[in-house]
């Protein structure tokens, strides 16, 4: 993909969001947010590209798949008001439906046009298929790192506001309850070393836990360098509450956090 074929992609995107788009702060206000996290995902995964020596078409390859990740996220908004697949539909699966049926990748060479629905396709899954090319696997994992290092600093600025001034967002909660304490599974996965399940969260507390265990899924040292040097883990604990098993958890996965960086290497394209 080159270059002038991704400004007609990022043209395209643009005009699709305004048909979203009421006309007012107060209805736009996650449209709006959506659309801001994919123009950072594309910074994202730009950087994290060039990080691991990609350039010229396979870092345009990158942006575009960043770029049309979560179109399924504006529908999904306008029918359902929600950003909870759980409560409403697959906003990956709706993603990849919308670009098919616009016939959006159709000037795309077919290897391209496959590679980004897969890519896009596997953003949102608790795990990638065991069986998939390789070349498919590094742009999906490039996608995923850069999604979750927004995501999480999207939700944590939003964390801080919401003590700060009491402003609430229900769609960015996934409407789960402000109940106290953590729940039981949600302790032993981060325990244990695992990620926690989307099944699991009883609360807001077990969602910002959910969000810690991403440094078991960031498959990139820029990426978990990134986590550790923007202070996520540190942040998360200031948004929890005070406990010894919040404590114990997070002083936990800066461990783990720091060992990975430290075993991992660069890993780009042969």
């Amino acid at each position: 993909m080159d270059e002038e074929t991704l400004k007609d992609l990022v043209r395209w995107f643009s005009g699709y969001v305004q048909t979203f788009k009421a006309g007012y702060p107060e209805a736009d206000r996650n449209i709006i947010l959506k659309e801001e996290h994919t123009t950072r995902v594309r910074r994202e995964i730009r950087e994290i590209g060039l990080s691991l020596g990609l350039s010229g078409e396979d870092l345009c390859l990158a942006e575009a798949a960043a770029l049309l990740h979560d179109l399924g996220r504006f529908p999904q908004y306008a029918r359902y008001k929600t950003f909870s697949d759980r409560r409403s539909c697959d906003h990956a699966a709706l993603s990849v439906q919308v670009l098919i049926e616009g016939c959006i990748l159709d000037d795309l060479d077919p290897s391209e046009r496959k590679l980004i629905l897969k890519a896009i396709s596997y953003h949102n899954r608790a795990h990638l298929p065991e069986y998939e090319e390789d070349r498919c696997l590094f742009f999906t994992k490039l996608l995923r790192d850069a999604d979750k290092l927004d995501v999480w600093a999207l939700l944590l600025d939003y964390y801080s506001r919401r003590a700060g001034e009491g402003y609430r967002n229900g769609a960015l909660e996934l409407d789960l309850p402000d109940a106290p304490g953590i729940s039981e599974e949600v302790c032993r996965a981060l325990l244990a070393g695992e990620i926690v399940k989307v099944k699991d969260l009883n609360s807001l507390n077990d969602f910002k836990l959910l969000q810690a265990s991403w440094i078991f899924d960031i498959n990139f040292r820029p990426a978990l360098v990134e986590v550790e040097e923007r202070g996520y883990l540190e942040r998360t604990r200031e948004v929890l509450p005070r406990s010894q098993v919040a404590e114990r958890i997070i002083d936990l996965l800066k461990s783990r956090l720091a060992e990975r960086i430290e075993a991992e290497s660069p890993q780009g394209l042969d």
